[in-house]
């Protein structure tokens, strides 16, 4: 039986805590903001009976290190690397949620040579995405705008963490469809997660880096990526619409639209979020 285990490992200039299950090829997921590898939860073991899968902590967030600097994705895409190194893999198939695959694309795209597959769900990619997405008098969130203030931020949702976190999972625009998909005893591990010193700056650092973020993701579409990649969108979140702004990524590109689902189908459709990824790995 392929229980999960939890790591912390030492890197260069970070610490990584990590989720590992199962044997096979290596599969990585990174999970989104303002989560944890938690978000992973039902994936892991489903997908751990064919694969080795990896599922950590970006830096910043939960039991992971929170570095002062360094938040721009293809940083962070060099972290996970490292990480994967260490663990001694160094070809995988890449899945990234919301931010974190951000962070996916920006890996593939710095070193396409080392993924196999590429999956992004549900992540607008700065730069690449239509602008009204991050702008809320165009139909688009309000996040975005206040998670890159400047220190207001982090004074407003310090000690509400909790009404924070539940006011974006629980939203009517870009929030969960199942409501029952995130319990209390979830909330719990995203909360201590944010509460953690650093923890507040460092995930609203992920945004606070996304004017760097578009000019990289801008330059990386001058060479489409050549790795099969795998839009998947939800039905009560993003929907069609950003799985067909992302044309410009890749020359082989597949998607998918997971139904009954709001903006998080690791936790709200987990069984049939890996059947997609299952046999796009092995097409």
């Amino acid at each position: 039986m392929n229980v999960p285990r939890r790591e912390r490992i030492r890197l260069r200039n970070h610490t990584i805590a990590a989720t590992i299950a199962g044997q096979g090829e290596p599969v990585v997921l990174l999970h989104g903001w303002p989560q944890t590898s938690h978000a992973w939860r039902h994936v892991v073991p489903l997908l751990a009976e064919r694969y080795t899968v990896v599922a950590p902590d970006l830096p910043g967030f939960g039991e992971s290190s929170h570095p002062s600097t360094g938040f721009d994705k293809k940083t962070i895409a060099g972290v996970v690397r490292e990480l994967l190194a260490t663990l001694g893999h160094s070809s995988i198939r890449l899945v990234g949620h919301d931010v974190g695959g951000q962070v996916a694309y920006a890996y593939a795209a710095s070193w396409p040579q080392e993924v196999s597959h590429l999956t992004m769900i549900e992540c607008g990619i700065p730069g690449i995405m239509e602008p009204s997405v991050a702008n809320p008098l165009l139909g688009g969130s309000w996040h975005y705008a206040f998670n890159m203030m400047s220190d207001l931020n982090e004074a407003l949702v310090a000690g509400r963490e909790r009404v924070f976190l539940r006011y974006v999972l629980w939203r009517d625009q870009v929030g969960l469809f199942n409501s029952q998909a995130i319990t209390d005893g979830d909330l719990d591990v995203y909360e201590t997660g944010l509460r953690q010193p650093g923890g507040l700056r460092s995930s609203f650092a992920y945004y606070r880096s996304l004017p760097q973020d578009a000019q990289d993701n801008r330059d990386w579409t001058q060479r489409p990526l050549s790795t099969p990649v795998q839009l998947i969108g939800a039905e009560h979140s993003y929907g069609e619409s950003w799985l067909s702004s992302m044309g410009s990524v890749a020359e082989r590109i597949e998607t998918a639209l997971i139904p009954a689902s709001g903006h998080y189908p690791p936790e709200e459709q987990p069984t049939l979020l890996v059947s997609h990824l299952s046999r796009f790995f092995e097409s």
